[in-house]
């Protein structure tokens, strides 16, 4: 048979094979001999298929064997190392089950272009883990540090647990829903209910039962001895939690009481984190009957149900993965989550803009996003739109929404057909609500429109409009807030803008043939900087980073301008300061409109989501 680690050692640079040897010799005072095959079967999982045995002797005077485990792409992939003689599975923090030690990269303190040191500087800090590992004092601390990673060692059951639960004390009553590969835990039945028909089309009420669950708040985080392997020891953990964790374990469980769900949470070393356990008992008739017998159907007290659950019940540990949306929308650290999740947007035209900003929004955290345009998507729109050609056909509005209500189903998207004009006419709810609303349509008579409904409303939101000249290599986001001009200080009496980056001698319009449609051809890379400005100025609104009216532009590069048969107007040269070359982000303050009395402007408070008036 081939022998796979000396057919590797054979064709690598023996050189540099003489100085790692003599070098892990130094370092450990005796000398290494290489791997065989043989030797690196116990890492069956793992693609080594090389290395080194070399023996330590440690502080307690006991020599163990450390293997340094060589993969095919090494060096450009730093070695691993693992302790041979390592305690069971669990017992030390660091050591996985099969002995390979888990240090943290080691990339930034050594060059991966020199292997020696590399291997060196590996072996100096495994035989440091080892030592502090032998004198103990790291072992509890690191278990509950990083409890997270060492329980999803110890999992006994594939279903994932997704968790809507705000990770933080009180222990609680929490809910939960089991669907065929997954169970979704939440704080309330009306919570889970609107998560599974956001993310599940058409699921019906019948699919939709939860069942009651147990939400443990731990000031200490388990140990691995602490794992529950037995309702007893799932018990040990509700006692741990106070008088609450029993009584709370004691309500939790489906009506027939055949099984019981318990989230636990505690605080690690970067953060809060959550892990789950279920007890399943047999649903088999003479069980159940077991389960409830001398009491009527229904009537078993709850301590009584419990007990007889968890002594014969299966035990299961279960990984849990957040899906909250402060978690969704930056891992639980972002401060701006909380209050853009509390946020209302509008977005009127689903295009090659409002599509790209309603997603991006979404994205960022806002937590309701109406998009309202009453056009079908075409196949010349696929290319600079968020659907593809399979929505071709439909509303671009109401297909999009669906798309982005089953990838975020923690917040809400609705798609409508309303034009800008509709909307204001019939005064519908979702505009007048509003915490911000976006124009996209291209249309100045919708803007138009917007611009009159904003201030007859008394501007308390901000309105962002945004739209691209010719060829998408400039574009424009004009935020209209409660204090400063309105929109017609940019645009004339139809709507278009008086404000122009760019200027072409040809006409840049052309016509669809046969149809009479008019459009400025331009591409989905350059449309890019546009959909950024658009989408970053009205999280910036939403947030109250900007109150006063602003305009902020983007203004491409130079030769793709001369390329498009354009050139910078007066106005760009003057803002670009000299950089005629372009791609650059623009700003300037409004003109002055003279139509909204400067005083009534300035004195109105912004309308932030999430904050009181």
């Amino acid at each position: 048979m081939l022998d796979v680690a000396g057919t590797f050692m054979e064709g690598f640079d023996p050189s540099i094979l003489a100085d790692i040897e003599a070098r892990l010799a130094l370092r450990c005072g005796s000398v290494p001999t290489r791997l065989c095959d043989a030797d690196l079967k116990c890492y069956i999982e793992r693609p080594f298929v090389a290395g080194w045995r070399v023996p330590v002797l440690f502080g307690d005077n006991v020599v163990r064997r450390i293997d340094v485990l060589l993969t095919p792409w090494f060096p450009s992939i730093s070695a691993r190392t693992a302790l041979v003689d390592h305690p069971g599975k669990l017992t030390w923090p660091h050591v996985e089950g099969d002995g390979v030690l888990c240090l943290l990269s080691n990339s930034h303190d050594a060059d991966l272009d020199d292997p020696v040191n590399v291997i060196d500087h590996l072996m100096a800090r495994s035989c440091k883990l080892i030592d502090d590992l032998l004198d103990g004092d790291i072992v509890e601390r690191d278990f509950k540090e990083e409890f997270l990673t060492y329980w999803n060692y110890d999992l006994n059951d594939p279903r994932r647990v997704y968790s809507l639960v705000s990770p933080e004390g009180p222990t609680r009553g929490i809910f939960a829903w089991h669907g065929g590969s997954f169970s979704l835990v939440g704080e309330t039945e009306e919570q889970l209910t609107a998560w599974l028909k956001r993310r599940f089309e058409g699921i019906s009420d019948r699919q939709l039962e939860v069942e009651k669950a147990c939400f443990l708040w731990l000031e200490s985080p388990p140990l691995p001895s602490e794992y529950p392997h037995s309702g007893a020891a799932l018990m040990e953990l509700a006692t741990k939690a106070g008088p609450a964790g029993v009584t709370m374990l004691q309500r939790a469980g489906n009506a027939d009481r055949s099984s019981s769900i318990t989230v636990i949470g505690s605080e690690g070393r970067a953060g809060p984190g959550l892990i789950a356990v279920r007890a399943v008992g047999s649903k088999a008739k003479p069980d159940r009957r077991t389960r409830g017998r001398g009491f009527r159907e229904g009537n078993v007290p709850e301590e009584i149900a419990l007990g007889r659950l968890l002594a014969t019940a299966t035990i299961t540990r279960n990984k849990v993965m957040r899906a909250d949306a402060p978690w969704v929308h930056g891992r639980g650290r972002d401060t701006r989550s909380a209050q853009l999740s509390s946020a209302s947007a509008v977005v009127f035209g689903c295009g090659s803009v409002g599509s790209t900003v309603a997603t991006m929004i979404l994205r960022a955290g806002v937590g309701n996003v109406v998009i309202s345009d009453p056009d079908d998507l075409e196949w010349a729109n696929v290319s600079r739109h968020e659907l593809g050609g399979a929505a071709v056909g439909l509303k671009k509005s109401t297909e999009l929404a669906r798309r982005l209500q089953r990838d975020f189903p923690h917040a809400s998207v609705t798609g409508c057909d309303h034009t800008a004009q509709r909307a204001i006419h019939e005064d519908v709810a979702w505009l007048s609500d509003a915490d911000i609303v976006i124009s996209a349509t291209g249309s100045g008579q919708a803007d138009k429109a917007l611009n009159d409904w904003h201030k007859k409303c008394g501007r308390r939101i901000a309105v962002v409009y945004g739209w691209t000249e010719p060829f998408g290599v400039a574009g424009h986001a004009v935020a209209i807030g409660p204090a400063g001009a309105c929109l017609s200080s940019i645009v004339n009496n139809l709507g278009l803008s008086t404000f122009e980056l760019t200027k072409f001698d040809a006409t840049v319009v052309t016509e669809e043939p046969a149809c009479g449609m008019h459009y400025a051809p331009y591409g989905a890379i350059e449309l890019g900087f546009v959909n950024n400005l658009v989408a970053e100025l009205a999280v910036d609104c939403l947030l109250g980073r900007v109150v006063v009216s602003t305009h902020r532009m983007w203004a491409g590069r130079q030769n793709f301008l001369h390329g498009s048969g354009g050139a910078w107007s007066k106005e760009a040269l003057q803002l670009l300061s000299g950089n005629a070359q372009g791609g650059a982000l623009l700003s300037r303050d409004l003109p002055a409109c003279t139509c909204c009395p400067k005083d009534t402007a300035k004195s109105q408070s912004p309308k932030l989501p999430g904050v009181r008036s």
